[in-house]
């Protein structure tokens, strides 16, 4: 490479460096903003455990009646030492979902909770699966979480 192209090449690197360093966002968000976790428990209304999954694995299946709306099921996660904790108290962290088939079973959430209620639409066998959302994107994969409602 020539001496010019060298020189060029130098200041554009060192521009991006300098406009990158001055950025009021940080690229990369802190270990302490992310929720580890390693498996779910879910709650009935009446506080006992419905469902266990850890690192993606249940012998578990949540069971729904169909035509009503459930109790409102609660949730708590195992950290990396299962330990069962807290779900993360940050605003910025907040559940996600995905159903396997919408047509036997609805999803219902307050906005911001880590609480859901599940509505039973007709006979069937579906999924679930939670995931730990920070700002858009996933911290956390439950695993697939067998749904039967009767």
């Amino acid at each position: 490479m020539n001496p010019i192209n060298f020189y060029r090449l130098s200041v554009i690197i060192l521009i991006i460096g300098l406009f990158a360093a001055c950025s009021d966002e940080e690229p990369l968000a802190s270990e302490e903003e992310h929720f580890e976790a390693i498996g779910t428990l879910i709650y009935n209304e009446s506080g006992d455990q419905v469902v266990s999954i850890l690192r993606g694995i249940t012998d578990d299946t949540l069971k729904v009646n169909a035509g009503v709306l459930s109790g409102e099921y609660s949730l708590k996660f195992y950290n990396e030492d299962e330990e069962i904790v807290d779900p993360p108290a940050d605003e910025h962290i907040t559940l996600g979902y995905e159903l396997g088939n919408t047509g036997i079973v609805n999803w219902h959430q307050n906005e911001g909770g880590f609480t859901f209620q599940l509505e039973g639409l007709q006979r069937g066998n579906t999924t679930l699966e939670l995931f730990i959302l920070h700002e858009g994107h996933n911290d956390y994969r439950s695993g697939v979480i067998p749904v039967e409602v009767k």
